[in-house]
């Protein structure tokens, strides 16, 4: 009876310490995200927005949808950019990135090479759906990386970039680019603007 009696206690000790854990593992990878993640999110959600932008005014004023290529600058001025920012700063001694937060590396990898694979295939095959493609995937990891440190403004946003990327299967031409700056605004600049705001608070309140 003593054994059965101690074996419950040591499970329940066992679950009590799974969902500290769990806890701990979730607050880690948030503080993580406040810290590292809204300056790469700033700065593709507004290259994104830009480039949307200038592709949208140059075929209008021109007609020449060859200006499509610019949109293959994101990734390459956004590491340039990126890299440039991220020289000066000093990472902390000894600091280690989390499990969850390696996952979430991961998951955003494997997005980012879809997300490749779509453009390039949107210049090779015709017709093929790249906008909805590609917004889906982006509000796909954004609301997933959400879910998995249970921050709201992530899902929320995420969530919203969804169902807005099925208006691209109605909205066709030269009316999709303006859709495509909405949607990061959206999808990425509104969600890294708030994680950036509670990262500058939670400084301010350590200070």
């Amino acid at each position: 009876m003593t054994t059965l009696i101690i074996k419950a206690m040591e499970k329940v000790l066992n679950e009590k310490e799974s969902l500290e854990l769990i806890t701990r593992m979730i607050d880690n990878t948030r503080k993580e995200m406040e810290k590292n993640a809204a300056r790469p999110m700033l700065i593709f959600g507004y290259l994104s927005v830009l480039t949307a932008l200038a592709v949208w005014f140059a075929i209008r004023q021109t007609d020449d949808y060859m200006y499509n290529l610019l949109w293959l600058s994101i990734p390459v001025l956004g590491w340039i950019i990126y890299g440039i920012m991220e020289r000066g700063k000093t990472r902390t001694k000894g600091a280690s990135r989390s499990h969850m937060g390696k996952l979430i590396t991961r998951i955003w990898i494997l997005l980012a090479a879809a997300i490749f694979l779509c453009a390039v295939a949107a210049f090779l095959v015709h017709p093929f759906p790249a906008n909805f493609v590609i917004t889906m995937l982006v509000s796909v990891g954004v609301s997933t990386s959400g879910l998995m440190v249970l921050y709201k403004p992530f899902i929320v946003c995420g969530l919203i970039g969804i169902f807005l990327s099925f208006a691209f299967l109605w909205v066709d031409g030269i009316n999709t680019i303006p859709l495509i700056a909405i949607a990061f605004v959206i999808i990425m600049v509104v969600p890294a603007h708030i994680l950036q705001c509670a990262a500058n608070k939670k400084l301010r309140s350590d200070v």
